[in-house]
């Protein structure tokens, strides 16, 4: 009997004694980043609708092509594009070559006439070197867009200059 009690008490302590729970564990982790150089926005010209004469009835639109930066004049008044300097407003985006980016500007700017107070409402118009809201900086690290626009103009439009700025942006996507 006496081997009999010693693996009883064998059996004893092994069944008694407390199991021991994992109370930490470890995992390795990777840490990445990628450097690029500063994205920069230079303007080449500013958006100029040039001189209108306005319609003695009816109405027409004046617009600059946001890619072509062609002046046109459309609707059913008379109104007549007098000879003068236009041009849309063309950017140059900088960076880190092969990056894409994007475009924001606002979809409309007011313009506010010099010594007075009426305003003309114009549309923006945007477009990129892939024709959209965004493109990529390509090996170069360059990119161009163009912002048109267009408005309105009628035989009460007001007779003056009118000016107005509105802001762009171009970001990494």
């Amino acid at each position: 009997m006496p081997h009999l009690s010693k693996a009883v008490v064998c059996l004893v302590l092994a069944m008694g004694g407390p199991a021991l729970a994992q109370t930490s564990a470890t995992q390795s982790t990777s840490v990445t980043t990628k450097i690029v150089q500063p994205i920069t926005l230079s303007k080449g010209s500013d958006l100029a609708m040039g001189s209108i004469v306005k319609p003695t009835s009816g109405s027409n639109t004046v617009s600059i092509d946001a890619a072509s930066g062609v002046r046109a004049l459309s609707g059913a008044g008379d109104a007549a594009l007098a000879a003068s300097t236009t041009s849309r407003a063309a950017y140059t985006v900088g960076g880190e070559g092969a990056q894409t980016f994007s475009i924001t500007a606002p979809g409309s700017v007011n313009l506010t006439r010099s010594g007075g107070s009426e305003v003309l409402s114009v549309t923006l118009a945007k477009t990129a070197s892939s024709g959209t809201l965004s493109g990529s900086l390509g090996s170069a690290g360059t990119a161009t867009f163009g912002v048109g626009g267009s408005f309105a103009v009628t035989n009460t439009t007001v007779s003056g200059s009118y000016s107005g700025t509105f802001d762009v942006t171009a970001a990494y996507n």
